[in-house]
């Protein structure tokens, strides 16, 4: 290198930005790449298991003296299943294992931006075990919504089916008879009513349209839900073309909303609440602002009974190397704003797709998206 030191120093500097910035990006086509192996190998996995049962199924139906016995077929399809259970847990911990060292390069170069200071070893320890308790809290809402699902929430749906049979069975212009019927309608509709409550609740634990149609959609279908819950006016505003996210992103940013619209309705007393999603050079920005009471950010005490959830809403952002900003005062509502740092790749995939939208309004020549 040339010239005084203080551009050598600025030099170095951008150099060692540049260098964590590019291998974030290469990593990330990595995570994405062992996400869409873990889809394939899951997706295998659940054929085989499939054919597995039908053979069985088959046994039965032919009244097999021992329908547990398995020819050679079914051998080499248990073996199969092995062989894909063995390789998708392989895939998993080196999917979780580099989707942490993504999210610590990602905290890396947002802290060196700021600060010109690289994490210590205890920093990166810190966000290490603050990224495994956040993958549990979210693994064990996984295992509610599925206990949920299959336990209380199909024992509803089978119950309002029964009471519609019985109810047609009831048909007649007897007054007992009606009065039975109408007791029934009444029993199925206070059904319908838990049963769409269990849903939602099901919904809130584990999010499963964020993987299948992302942020966006998810955010749009959340406070639809809420508007029909709570009191008070809300106004969603989305960017069009936003970035793409990594799941963990997209959980985080859910979560924020989430967490902020539960803290709007127990907490500020608000009248309006505006959530919006955007993005510029610098990333992608969640901001859930209301008109509410407000309150003092550094005099909020983070517990189970304070419901502010602050300082869980900084360790998840901190965890993906993003910046939570909260700004409030009594009487003045509150303003939290969620900043994804987002790689050089996703932002230019963003802006193509906008760029090639302004062309067809004009008329032009599209790129491929």
């Amino acid at each position: 290198m040339s010239g005084t030191p203080p551009e050598d120093l600025t030099e170095l500097v951008h150099g060692i930005d540049e260098g964590i910035s590019s291998l974030e990006v290469r990593l990330s086509a990595t995570v994405d790449y062992l996400n869409s192996m873990l889809t394939n190998i899951d997706n295998a996995r659940t054929a085989v298991q499939g054919t597995i049962e039908e053979h069985s199924l088959e046994r039965m139906l032919r009244q097999d003296p021992d329908p547990t016995a398995e020819d050679d077929d079914d051998a080499e399809l248990r073996r199969r299943e092995s062989e894909l259970t063995n390789t998708y847990t392989e895939v998993h911990t080196l999917h979780s294992q580099l989707n942490g060292f993504v999210h610590l390069l990602t905290a890396s170069r947002e802290q060196f931006r700021a600060k010109k200071e690289l994490p210590q070893i205890d920093d990166a320890q810190r966000l290490a075990i603050r990224q495994v308790s956040i993958e549990a809290q979210e693994a064990e809402r996984r295992r509610l919504a599925r206990e949920i699902h299959d336990g209380p929430a199909q024992v509803l749906a089978n119950a309002i089916i029964g009471l519609e049979f019985v109810g047609r069975s009831l048909q007649s212009t007897t007054d007992r008879k009606r009065s039975s019927a109408e007791e029934i309608e009444r029993v199925k509709s206070a059904m319908r009513e838990g049963l769409t409550e269990i849903r939602r609740f099901i919904f809130d634990l584990r999010p499963t349209m964020l993987g299948q149609r992302g942020l966006a959609a998810t955010a749009e279908h959340y406070i639809q839900t809420y508007r029909h819950l709570f009191p008070g006016e809300i106004e969603l505003s989305v960017a069009d073309d936003l970035p793409h996210l990594t799941p963990d992103q997209e959980m985080t940013a859910f979560r924020v909303i989430q967490e902020s619209l539960q803290n709007v309705h127990r907490h500020s007393r608000a009248t309006r609440t505006w959530v919006t999603i955007f993005a510029d050079d610098v990333g992608l920005t969640v901001e859930i602002r209301d008109n509410g009471e407000g309150f003092r950010p550094a005099a909020a005490v983070s517990t189970a009974m304070s419901g502010f959830g602050l300082v869980g809403m900084r360790e998840r952002a901190e965890v993906i190397g993003a910046r939570l900003e909260v700004e409030s005062e009594p009487g003045e509502g509150t303003d939290i704003r969620l900043i994804i740092p987002v790689n050089a790749r996703a932002l230019g995939t963003a802006r193509s797709r906008r760029d090639n939208r302004q062309l067809r309004a004009r008329g032009g020549v599209l790129e491929p998206d």
